[in-house]
C-alpha cells in the first residue's frame, strides 16, 4: 500500500498554522511585544528579554511558539508547495489580521504595501 506524501490537507494546515500564530499573538498582546516591527522577531529569536517589557516566562514561550512557527512553515512548503504554501499562509494572515488589527505593528509591509508615515 502506497502512503501519499501529503499528509495534512490544506483546511487541516491552516487550522494548525492559526493556532500557533493565535498563540504567539496572544502571548505578543499580553506582554505588548510589537512583533512586527522591524527587527523584533530577530530579537526574540535571539533571546534578547529587552522586547518581552518585563514577562519573562510569557517571551520563554513566545520564542519557542516563534520557533515552532517557522519549523511548521518549512513543513508546510515542503508537503504543498511553494504556491499552495503561499496560499494558506495568505489566509491565515488575513484572517488573524482582522482579529488583531496593528497591535503587533505595521502589517504593511506584510501586505506588501508602503508603511504608514510616523506621525
Amino acid at each position: 500500500m502506497s502512503l501519499s506524501k501529503q499528509r495534512f490537507s490544506h483546511e487541516r494546515w491552516a487550522e494548525t498554522v492559526e493556532a500557533i500564530d493565535l498563540e504567539i499573538v496572544q502571548l505578543c498582546v499580553m506582554s505588548q511585544v510589537r512583533l512586527l516591527e522591524p527587527g523584533v522577531i530577530d530579537r526574540v529569536l535571539a533571546n534578547d528579554l529587552t522586547v518581552c517589557n518585563g514577562h519573562a516566562s510569557a517571551f520563554e514561550k513566545l520564542r519557542g511558539l516563534l520557533v515552532l512557527h517557522y519549523e511548521a512553515q518549512t513543513h508546510l512548503v515542503e508537503e504543498l508547495g511553494r504556491a499552495d504554501a503561499a496560499e494558506v499562509r495568505l489566509a491565515v494572515f488575513r484572517h488573524l489580521s482582522h482579529r488583531v488589527g496593528d497591535q503587533l505593528g505595521d502589517v504593511a509591509l506584510l501586505e506588501g504595501r508602503e508603511p504608514a508615515a510616523s506621525a
